[in-house]
């Protein structure tokens, strides 16, 4: 077994629109790092920066790492470096980014008693910690890459989709920090069955859409959701004004990612992702909110060993 095992954890955008909680893309761009190692000490110590929590039961990674310790029924303990590569509070899976590193890693450190498919309960458990419930629609393409459809009510129920070649994707992180728990207090606790009806139906024509490799299709369903994004946008103060300049630049579909802030924008046949980029930003930026952001690619190897 190796002395010690870095982990690279992928940034995903979940949601997609009418995907509430059920669909979610591994993307290029950003990533956490963990390192793992062998301790005699029981249990999961951590080390990283002063914004994440060190208790391992409150800590994404750490959780994650202690679900594959105590499963292995290995002796000792194991240690964990966190460098955060994907801002917290961000839509881009910054805690889904942590919980697969620390998985992999841990389970790498201790000789990979597990694959790929037998970690999904620790990563569930890794996102647990952020969000107080089981949620897969990033933890899941985090940790396999390539688009991953995931039961909201049962996220151990998912299917890995083959996704045709993807265009380049235009997304936003806007300088607002929205955490998930505060995402998830501005929904409706009910919606009106035509609603949901909907919903089910846009989701449908959405994956159709994305396994087809129809992006024109995917650009329009994916601004059609009716349960979450319509409530979350209100907390991104230049949500309309990003998403108008991203259409206006020649994007075929806008939407948020995750509970936000971040955005996505997939570009229209003959766009460019690099100009739909610079109109969100300089949009943003037009609305007093600062903000980044890159042009990424479909990520279809998840967390890896780096």
């Amino acid at each position: 077994m190796p002395d010690s095992v870095t982990a690279f954890g992928p940034a995903s955008l979940s949601n997609l629109g009418p995907g509430f909680d059920a669909l979610g893309l591994c993307v290029t761009g950003l990533g956490d790092h963990v390192e793992a190692w062998r301790t005699d000490a029981p249990g999961v110590t951590i080390e990283g920066p002063p914004s994440i929590p060190t208790d391992p039961e409150k800590n994404t990674a750490g959780r994650a790492a202690l679900h594959v310790l105590r499963t292995s029924g290995a002796e000792g303990g194991v240690g964990l470096r966190i460098e955060k590569g994907v801002p917290l509070g961000s839509g881009v899976g910054g805690s889904a980014a942590s919980a697969v590193a620390g998985a992999w890693a841990a389970n790498a450190v201790l000789g990979s008693p597990f694959d790929k498919p037998g970690l999904v309960d620790a990563v569930l458990e890794g996102e647990f910690a952020a969000s107080g419930s089981y949620h897969g629609d990033n933890v899941l393409p985090a940790l396999f890459g390539g688009l991953v459809l995931t039961s909201p009510s049962d996220p151990r129920a998912y299917r890995r989709l083959a996704l045709p070649e993807a265009p380049p994707i235009a997304v936003i992180v806007p300088h607002v920090e929205v955490l998930t728990r505060q995402a998830r207090a501005v929904l409706p606790g009910t919606v009106p069955h035509k609603d949901a009806s909907a919903q089910a139906a846009e989701l449908a024509f959405l994956l159709a859409a994305l396994l087809e490799g129809d992006w024109a299709e995917v650009g329009t369903h994916l601004m059609r959701d009716r349960l979450a994004e319509p409530h979350r946008a209100t907390l991104v103060p230049v949500y309309r004004a990003v998403k108008a300049a991203a259409l206006d630049a020649g994007a075929a579909g806008c939407a948020l990612t995750g509970s936000g802030p971040a955005m996505f924008a997939i570009p229209s046949d003959g766009a460019d992702a690099d100009a739909i980029l610079t109109a969100m930003v300089d949009a943003s930026r037009e609305g007093a909110i600062d903000a980044h952001g890159w042009v990424a690619e479909v990520d279809t190897e998840g967390v890896r060993t780096i």
